[in-house]
């Protein structure tokens, strides 16, 4: 089986979202990469890399085939971690965390270019 290495997701603005993905996430910047067609973040999320690519004008890429759905994030408290949304003004997809499956909470909001992310808690052991 291979292991994930990153998760690449096209934004308008790499330090835009880097930025939130810091702020409101508390991802952790770890390099940046850049020339003149693209632009790189990359951000640690716990033990998996967000690749934050920004294509400069005139390289606009279609980019259709694969589009990534959203990005889950394992919270251990939830309803703290959507206070945090509230706090820092971010787009609430949810009014309040639902129940998943049988065991776990789940609870959209969106990023500074609409891409769905997720918090989920799974069930007190």
């Amino acid at each position: 089986m291979y292991e994930v290495a990153h998760i690449g997701l096209v934004v308008k603005d790499a330090d835009r979202s880097a930025r939130f993905y810091s702020d409101v996430l508390g991802c952790q910047p770890s390099d940046i990469y850049e020339d003149d067609r693209i632009k790189i973040a990359f951000l640690k999320a716990g033990t998996q890399t967000i690749e934050l690519v920004q294509y400069r004008e005139g390289e606009k890429e279609q980019r259709r085939a694969g589009v990534v759905d959203h990005i889950a994030f394992k919270v251990n408290d939830i309803d703290a971690a959507v206070a945090r949304l509230r706090e820092k003004g971010a787009t609430l997809l949810f009014e309040a965390p639902r129940p998943a499956l049988s065991d776990k909470k789940i609870f959209f909001f969106a990023g500074p270019d609409g891409e769905r992310l997720e918090f989920i808690q799974e069930a007190a052991q």
